[in-house]
């Protein structure tokens, strides 16, 4: 059995530790085990599930309040347990701190996989850029746009899709009557997203679009799953557009996919990605998708429906009130065709792994 380390910065509810805990539960843990280096010292979502299936969690100092001591103390865990293979996620070039510490180990394989297409500290994203591609010996991306964000236009770069258990997602119109009515949802149009509530996922145009969806059709309602430091503010915001009675704060919720069930069209205008995972499994329900230019998703089921972010909340109204019709059932098998289901391109990074 090989052991890789999974250099992910957290394990909680982010779209990338949802990416890699999907890849990793469908690893065969007999030839591959996964370990993961947090910087966070507060238990978190996966940390339980992660023991079960005998991983382990290393708690290293903050990357970004202390890279020196960061950096000593990865060094330090690799010489430890001699790693032959080291995973790097990152959103940025920066990834190039940590690969600094695996060459200078000695390790082998050093992976750098770029989940996004921006970042929020430029200035290191700029600085580590020219280094970045010479400290590796292998490249990922979530997409080709990611990998040219960190990598450039290289040959060599892998996407690895991030892919999910599409078999969660399977509509089941039983379970979408039975959360609708548990919701009292009644037959009221349902405009979903799932997703941080950051600036990232652009949480304020949502609500001044969903107001224009409300001046057309009074009956509906704007379902929104995740937590974030905006919450309070976008609170008051509904408040302010005079739409608070209609907008759920659902809060982070561990089943996204039965929720997505009782949706009818999901929105997501964000000003970048890298690929959104949520954009998936959202189809993989047989949800209509009403996205965002900078948003690089494949149109898995032939309802996806891409807007500009300078379009009016008048034009992003009238898509979400007239979203492309679908037979929802047959969505998942869609997503499988489409390569994006978990228990085949598990099998492909394993086959990976093991010939490296």
């Amino acid at each position: 059995m090989i052991r890789v380390l999974q250099v992910i910065g957290s394990l909680g509810y982010a779209g990338v530790e949802a990416v890699v805990m999907n890849y990793y539960r469908h690893m065969d843990r007999e030839q591959v085990q996964f370990d993961f280096v947090t910087c966070s010292q507060q238990p978190e979502r996966y940390d339980e599930e992660i023991k079960a299936k005998g991983g382990r969690i290393f708690r290293l100092p903050s990357r970004s309040g202390s890279p020196l001591r960061y950096m000593a103390a990865l060094r330090k865990l690799i010489k430890l347990q001699d790693y032959k293979i080291v995973h790097i996620h990152q959103n940025s070039a920066s990834m190039a701190m940590d690969a600094m510490v695996a060459r200078s180990c000695g390790v082998p394989v050093i992976i750098g996989h770029s989940h996004n297409t921006r970042c929020n500290v430029m200035w290191q994203h700029r600085l580590f850029k020219p280094f970045v591609n010479g400290l590796l010996t292998h490249r990922f991306a979530c997409s080709e746009a990611a990998g040219v964000w960190v990598f450039g236009h290289r040959p060599d770069v892998k996407v690895v899709n991030n892919a999910i258990d599409s078999s969660l997602y399977r509509f089941d119109a039983e379970k979408r009557r039975n959360i609708r009515r548990k919701l009292n949802l009644g037959d009221s149009l349902v405009v979903g997203f799932v997703g941080r509530l950051h600036e990232q996922k652009n949480p304020y145009r949502i609500l001044s679009i969903f107001a224009g969806v409300i001046q057309r059709k009074s009956d509906c309602k704007l379902m929104l799953i995740g937590g974030g430091g905006e919450l309070e503010a976008m609170k008051e915001r509904c408040r302010e557009l005079g739409i608070a009675g209609q907008v759920m704060f659902m809060g982070q919720q561990d089943h996204v996919n039965e929720l997505m069930m009782a949706m009818d069209v999901f929105l997501f205008p964000s000003l970048y990605e890298g690929l959104g995972l949520v954009i998936v499994e959202a189809q993989a329900t047989g949800l209509p998708c009403i996205i965002s230019e900078n948003v690089p998703a494949s149109d898995l089921i032939h309802t996806l429906q891409v807007l500009q972010l300078s379009q009016s909340d008048t034009e992003w109204a009238d898509v979400i009130l007239n979203p492309l019709a679908f037979n929802r059932a047959e969505a998942q098998r869609l997503v499988v065709d489409g390569d994006y289901d978990i228990s085949h391109e598990a099998q492909k990074l394993q086959s990976f792994y093991l010939s490296v």
